[in-house]
């Protein structure tokens, strides 16, 4: 049976129907918590509940797989229906939300100040839920604390103040569907931001509509990790990003991924890699500098622009994203075409595969495969590419100093499956890889 919260009711205010039920989740919180696990807890879709001060709520029986549920339910039907809403109102109130696991469906938020999760090790998940913060929307502000948000609205009111901030260590943090707005169109505020020491953390933007940010690029940073922050990972995947955005320089460890993001009103993004970065450099796609016949998302031709950072090394280079395709058994041989304005060595440029086992029986079920010479062996000049035409000024198109190339290398897998290739640059010279491999 659930508990009812309805700040229209007028009866008991003691939970048990839709006429008793309490008027407040606050007064639901003193007069119930800790809940049970697996308790369902119901908001009338047109509860309004209005709290001078900040509000914390705590669901400490709740576990990830039987958290306790907060749903937003039409009164008259018993059915799902969003609106149930729930405020602070003085100036500095924040909600928070604390212990243990909870689901949310349909609930809007509304705080003058934060909202933020601030108890460790807990698991906390939103569907179609609003977030309507005055400063920041969303803050984890202790560790090993999991958030998921789908379809959510997520609104910052600020002018300065960044968006969403991972406040510790290890946190994890899943936006999927919904939008994200911030009202920071003329600062410099980051829409995503990782503070000094806030390490290991992994945040996963999806399907989501950033393009809300404003539109000055100083405001579009979409992740401004400190030199503090290590080994973070972040990536936005199919998300509409503003017409103009800038990320900051990866450093200790962090790695950003965009993968198939557009931006503006451009609804149509690019298959794959939008940029991929880390203290090695910028993976970006381009649709300027490409190879007749190479890589299409189905609308136009792209290839990878492969920008290093100066320090890149035999020990040390920049890595592509992941090429992946399926194999067949049998002898064959894949090629990688790529192409920039210098000559490259072998130890300055190669690919490692990963291919399905050439043993019989098969074991390992994949092995790796690379073109890279041996430690402190002296380089080959990589094989020149005659039979490519590209486009750009970076591909080295002018003939005779043209420097279209291929990398490629042979194996004979006992097995279909999946072959995943990773081209890696170790000197600090802009190239281009067609992401389309090539089998014979």
């Amino acid at each position: 049976m659930p508990i009812y919260v309805d700040s229209n009711a007028s009866g008991a205010d003691n939970g048990t129907s839709w006429i008793n039920a309490y008027q407040t989740l606050a007064l639901c919180e003193t007069g119930e918590a800790p809940y049970a696990v697996d308790q369902e807890i119901w908001l009338a879709h047109d509860h309004a509940e209005s709290t001078a001060g900040s509000l914390a709520f705590a669901f400490a029986n709740g576990t990830a797989t039987q958290p306790v549920r907060l749903i937003s339910v039409n009164s008259g039907t018993d059915n799902y229906e969003a609106g149930a809403t729930i405020t602070a109102t003085v100036s500095t109130s924040d909600i928070t939300i604390g212990t243990g696991a909870s689901t949310w469906l349909g609930v809007t938020f509304v705080t003058p100040d934060n909202f933020g999760f601030n108890a460790t090790t807990t698991t906390h998940s939103f569907y179609e839920c609003t977030f309507n913060a005055a400063d920041t929307p969303m803050e984890l502000l202790q560790t090993y604390i999991c958030i998921e948000c789908y379809d959510c609205t997520i609104i910052s009111a600020d002018t300065s103040l960044p968006g969403i901030v991972l406040n510790r260590a290890s946190g994890h943090l899943l936006i999927r569907g919904g939008s994200i707005t911030m009202a920071s169109a003329a600062s410099a505020s980051a829409m995503f931001l990782a503070n000094a020491a806030d390490s290991d953390n992994i945040l996963v933007v999806e399907d989501c509509d950033l393009s809300g940010g404003g539109t000055t690029t100083a405001n579009m940073v979409l992740t401004a990790l400190n030199v503090a922050s290590l080994n973070n990972t972040i990536t936005f995947r199919r998300c509409k990003l503003p017409a103009s955005y800038t990320t900051q320089t990866m450093v200790g460890g962090n790695v950003l991924q965009i993968e198939s993001c557009s931006g503006g009103t451009d609804t149509v993004p690019f298959l794959g890699v939008t940029e991929w970065q880390d203290q090695h450099g910028v993976v970006q796609s381009v649709t300027t500098d490409v190879r007749t016949g190479g890589a299409s998302d189905g609308d136009q031709l792209y290839a990878w622009e492969m920008n290093p950072v100066a320090n890149v090394s035999y020990y040390a280079p920049l890595e592509s994203p992941p090429i992946v395709y399926w194999a067949e058994a049998g002898a064959q041989t894949v090629t990688i075409h790529i192409a920039n304005d210098v000559d490259l060595d072998t130890d300055q440029c190669w690919i490692t595969i990963e291919h399905p086992s050439e043993a019989t029986p098969a074991e390992p079920d994949h092995i790796v495969l690379t073109t890279k010479p041996a430690p402190l062996v002296t380089g080959n000049a990589i094989t020149r590419d005659s039979g490519s035409t590209w486009s750009g000024a970076g591909t080295g198109t002018d003939g005779s100093t043209g420097q279209q190339k291929l990398v490629s290398a042979s194996f004979n897998p006992v097995e279909a499956g999946p072959v995943i290739i990773r081209v890696y640059l170790a000197t600090d010279d802009t190239m281009y890889v067609d992401p389309k491999p090539v089998v014979a």
